[in-house]
């Protein structure tokens, strides 16, 4: 089957430093563009897009969240405020930082009268009271000075220029005690450097907007009673989809009388045992990144059927066919997107026990993963103890498992196969 070579995950890289008061305290965090998780340094080919790339994920930090009055400061580029790129982010945390050297244009400067009219916070960046620095600050709430270039007249410059504003002094670069004393005598009541804390880089990894729709139309597929014309609306909303499905039923192995024109017509007279089966292999194999081997979604497919076909051979009431299809199939998303479990699941219909079990911990389904691994694995000495210890008879479970390797290959191979 065609592959979507979307990847599933957004790569997350950014650093941030706080800005600590006089009690060390936490006044804020400055959020630092970067390239990589390794990387100790910006390198920015493009200001906008390293804006964008920053604000967009300023609230992707792992841990703790922000605490409320904590600030983050963002560096922004002439075009991005111009854009209104700031309003992407709450007013009452966010710091839109400027260089001093970006043109006090008209435009720029009634674009930051409006920011700080919405509440937003205004920082000059390696603020040296030039001349356009010193329009600049009439607009601005706080000033980063670099205090490892500057000396003690410099510093004061500075400080005398915010003299008789509502301005806070930003001491940024401080390295040593030396500094941070000579920042402190001349006035500055905010300090940030290495003397405190470096850049802490922040890496991480999210679902991407188009595969969070992905697994949302599992919820419309896995309900009690289809709805069609529900259905029909997802799967036309996505081309990918509509055209594969189109163009499978369409094929001579399906022998139509007549040609199929519309996605509902399709839905029904492929019927809902079929479909439902194509559309849960279909996305998964489609969400897997495509730097990833393309066993595993066979794997989940060929463990689905499996866990599925030994369900009704038993026939236990506590123990759903349907379900123990999900069991397998979602069961090496882990492996699949290099995420944990916990934070893709949370995106599937399933119950409480199910997601348990998936993420590890030990109910009524764990015995019949285990049973799926020890199959592949080949540990058959140790299969055979936990079949007995279920109660399986070892010749019934293993034709369940051979089925199920010709119902994942046919439908890799030949969707017909698989209905």
């Amino acid at each position: 089957m065609a592959r979507n070579t979307t990847a599933l995950y957004d790569k997350i890289f950014f650093a941030r430093q706080p800005i600590l008061k006089e009690d060390s305290s936490i006044w804020g965090y400055e959020l630092l563009f970067r390239n990589s998780s390794a990387a100790t340094k910006a390198d920015i080919t493009d200001d906008y897009k390293a804006t964008l790339n920053v604000a967009a994920n300023s609230c992707a930090i792992p841990g703790q969240p922000v605490q409320p009055g904590v600030k983050l400061v963002i560096n922004f580029s002439h075009k991005s405020i111009l854009e209104k790129i700031p309003y992407a982010l709450p007013s009452q945390n966010t710091v839109v930082q400027i260089s001093e050297t970006i043109p006090p244009t008209p435009n720029l400067l009634a674009a930051l009268q409006e920011l700080s009219n919405d509440g937003y916070y205004i920082a000059i960046n390696d603020y040296e009271v030039r001349p356009q620095g010193e329009i600049l600050i009439d607009y601005a709430d706080a000033v980063f000075v670099d205090v490892l270039t500057a000396n003690t007249e410099s510093l004061k410059r500075a400080h005398k220029s915010c003299e008789g504003k509502k301005v806070q002094l930003i001491a940024k670069r401080v390295e040593d005690s030396e500094k941070y004393e000579l920042a402190k005598r001349v006035g500055f009541k905010l300090f940030q450097g290495y003397f405190f804390k470096k850049p802490e880089n922040i890496g991480n990894r999210r679902l991407n907007s188009n595969e969070i729709a992905r697994l949302k139309l599992y919820r419309l597929i896995e309900n009690d009673m289809p709805d069609f014309d529900d259905l029909a609306e997802a799967i036309q909303a996505d081309v990918s989809l509509t055209y594969r499905l189109l163009t499978l039923l369409n094929s001579p192995i399906f022998g139509f009388s007549q040609k199929i024109k519309s996605v509902k017509q399709a839905i029904v007279l492929a019927g809902w045992k079929l479909l439902k089966n194509w559309l849960r292999v279909i996305i998964l194999t489609d969400l897997t990144p495509p730097q990833k081997s393309s066993e595993l979604p066979l794997n989940s497919a060929q463990r689905a059927k499996f866990l599925e076909l030994t369900a009704r051979a038993y026939n236990n009431r506590n123990i759903d066919p349907e379900t123990m299809f999900l069991l397998g199939l979602f069961s090496l998303l882990e492996p699949m997107f290099d995420l944990p479990m916990a934070s893709v699941i949370k995106y599937l219909p399933l119950d409480q026990e199910i997601q348990s079990a998936l993420c590890g911990e030990r109910n009524i389904y764990t015995d019949w993963l285990d049973m799926a691994i020890l199959f592949e694995t080949a540990q058959w000495d140790v299969l055979e103890r936990h079949l007995g210890e279920l109660g399986f008879d070892p010749l019934i479970v293993s034709r369940c498992y051979y089925l199920s390797m010709r119902w994942a290959n046919a439908f890799f191979h030949n969707p017909a196969e698989a209905s």
